[in-house]
């Protein structure tokens, strides 16, 4: 049966594949060529195929053996840091953590915070992942990090997310666009202007999936405080000075990557809504973000853990060190802080 495999046939088969020699390969592994053949007779019975295909003078990977190999040294390096993270846990000195996080928040906000963590733990390993929001819950619900930060998303069974900041939606335009001098822009005048925009899988796309954005659901619709959503229109069917009929922002391009989409508003193929501080991810272009208001709208930023899981030692240290360092780290978005603990 597969579920005879252990970590011992795989180890075999590597140092034979390594080395190109059973001897070799017991030498390696400090057991004797008899008993290492055994192993790998062992293993080829149990999947029904040959391994290796074997003379009296070589011994090569048969065209099975080599398209199992890279998949074996992955699943022993994964085996072997999650031992060292195991250990590195039960000693308190280090271990690895996974964090999936949005553009704009691996940018802006950790990389500060990653020095002071560094300095502290010298031993732990940190890995990041670049996602969108839907992305980022989807990670952290099957398990693939031990905590996300990101925009809210749709719910999922066992997830949490704790709000961590929000910042204001605005426009996204070039320095020579005619919204660009404003101070501030209503969103009934975008309709005039092609737009670019994120998908529904991100965080911002998301909030204009819900406003019946540009989806395409119908008119963008949105509330001030106290009043709901489907009472006020952001762009009413009567919207835009130009006197257009049921305007909607309907995206010419839409892509799921915000410096893909901030280069397409640098190309003047049109302009996009972005929350603030995504918005300086890409500072090296020359835009321009306008606030947008009547009414104002937010991006929520939040922390995302699963329910029925805990952290690790070290994943809570860096948590924790997110939570205390990140509002007073100086950014040009200006941000509204929640408190998360």
């Amino acid at each position: 049966m597969l579920s005879s495999v252990s970590l011992r046939h795989l180890r075999a088969f590597n140092a034979v594949a390594e080395s190109g020699s059973f001897t070799r390969a017991a030498n390696m592994l400090g057991l004797t060529p008899p008993t290492l053949t055994a192993t790998i007779r062992q293993f080829e019975d149990i999947i029904g195929m040959p391994l290796f295909d074997r003379t009296t003078r070589q011994v090569a990977l048969s065209a099975g053996g080599a398209r199992f190999l890279p998949v074996a040294r992955r699943l022993i390096a994964d085996f072997e840091i999650a031992l060292e993270d195991l250990d590195a846990q039960s000693k308190g000195l280090g271990g690895k953590v996974v964090v999936a996080a949005a553009p704009s928040v691996l940018t802006r906000i950790l990389p500060q915070i990653i020095v002071a963590f560094n300095a502290a733990h010298p031993d732990a390993i940190l890995r990041l992942d670049e996602m969108n929001a839907g992305e980022v819950h989807e990670a952290v619900a099957k398990g693939e990090v031990d905590f996300g930060i990101a925009g809210d998303w749709r719910p999922l069974p066992d997830i949490d997310f704790q709000p961590l900041f929000s910042d204001h939606l605005g426009v996204v335009c070039r320095h020579d666009h005619a919204l660009a001098s404003r101070k501030q822009v209503l969103w009934h005048e975008l309709a005039d202007y092609p737009f670019v925009g994120l998908g529904p899988e991100s965080g911002t796309g998301a909030i204009l999936s819900q406003l019946g954005g540009p989806d395409g659901g119908g008119d963008m619709r949105a509330a001030p405080a106290g009043q709901h959503d489907d009472d006020v229109p952001l762009l009413p069917n009567n919207a835009g000075p130009n006197g257009r009929q049921n305007a909607v922002l309907r995206p010419v391009v839409e892509t799921s990557n915000t410096v893909t989409l901030c280069a397409m508003v640098a190309a003047g193929i049109g302009i996009t809504i972005l929350p603030e501080l995504a918005a300086r991810v890409d500072a090296s272009r020359d835009l321009v973000f306008v606030p947008l208001g009547n009414p104002v709208r937010e991006r929520h930023i939040g922390v995302i853990r699963r329910k029925s899981r805990s952290l690790s030692p070290i994943a809570r240290i860096f948590l924790e060190l997110v939570l205390e360092q990140a509002p007073a780290i100086p950014l040009a978005a200006q941000l509204r802080w929640h408190l998360t603990r």
